[in-house]
Order: structure tokens, then C-alpha cells, then sequence
């Protein structure tokens, strides 16, 4: 499979697991689109963090050469897919990774509007920061934290 396939197959999956997902919890926005939008950019951030598991499963039982990595390496258009990990095996990382995305997504689609929801979904994304869920995809977990916290403040 060359890299754009790779590319299609992977924005398509994350694109139909956020969507799938925000639909099962539209009912947790309430009319609110400030919520709502918390709610997607958390979702997004989980399944993309997620989705550098599998990469990084694949690499097996080696040891990373450093802390920031390539989740997956044959990926050349996208720079193999930068992650950082602090764990020193990329098929424990991986796994980590997918538990610590699907943790952010469940996060952002039932609990952001708990009493401390987005300071809660600030430091899971942290979580999959450091674990191997990317360098992108956990900005995007923090700024639905940093939106999530604001409007509970306002409730």
C-alpha cells in the first residue's frame, strides 16, 4: 500500500469514527455550540491520537532510538507520523496509545461537562501526549480542555 493510500484510509477512518461518535452523543450538547465544539475537537483529538497505536504496534518489541518517534515509518508523506513516547517499546506505546485516545474520545463525548470535564480531558491529552499519541492530535484534546473548562465556569 503506497502512502496516499495509507492517508485516505486513515483521515477517512478518523473522519467516520468522529462523526459516528459525535452523533451517539449529540445529546449531550444541549443547544450548546461552544459544547459542541469542546466535544468534537476532543473527539477528533482521541481517534487521531488513537490512530497511532496500531503504527507503532506494528514496530514490535524494539526500543525506540529516542523520544520522539515515527508511529509510522513507512508513512514518508507525513513524515512517518511523529509521536513522543516515554515508554521504551513501541508495542507497549502503541497500546498505551490507542487506550489513552479512546480515553480522550470517551472523555469528550460523555464527560465534558462534568464539574472538572475539561480539565480532566487537558491532562488525559497530556497522558496521550506522552505516550505515543502524536504531536498534533493532543493540542487539538487541550484546546477542547481549555474550551470545555470555560463553559463549565459559566454554568
Amino acid at each position: 500500500m503506497d502512502d496516499w493510500n495509507l492517508i485516505v484510509v486513515q483521515l477517512g477512518s478518523i473522519t467516520a469514527l468522529t462523526a459516528l461518535v459525535t452523533i451517539i452523543a449529540r445529546h449531550r450538547f444541549r443547544g450548546s455550540i461552544t459544547i459542541a465544539v469542546a466535544t468534537i475537537l476532543g473527539i477528533f483529538a482521541g481517534v487521531a491520537g488513537a490512530s497511532h497505536g496500531p503504527g507503532e504496534i506494528l514496530q514490535g518489541d524494539i526500543a525506540p532510538s529516542g523520544i520522539i518517534i515515527e508511529a509510522w515509518p513507512s508513512l514518508t508523506l507525513l513524515s512517518g507520523e511523529p509521536a513522543m513516547t516515554l515508554i521504551p517499546n513501541f508495542r507497549v506505546s502503541g497500546i498505551v496509545t490507542v487506550f489513552s485516545g479512546l480515553a480522550v474520545t470517551i472523555w469528550a463525548a460523555t464527560r465534558i461537562r462534568s464539574k472538572n470535564g475539561g480539565l480532566v480531558l487537558i491532562l488525559l491529552s497530556i497522558i496521550m501526549f506522552l505516550v505515543g499519541g502524536g504531536l498534533i492530535p493532543p493540542v487539538f484534546g487541550v484546546v477542547a480542555g481549555i474550551i470545555g473548562a470555560r463553559v463549565t465556569k459559566k454554568i
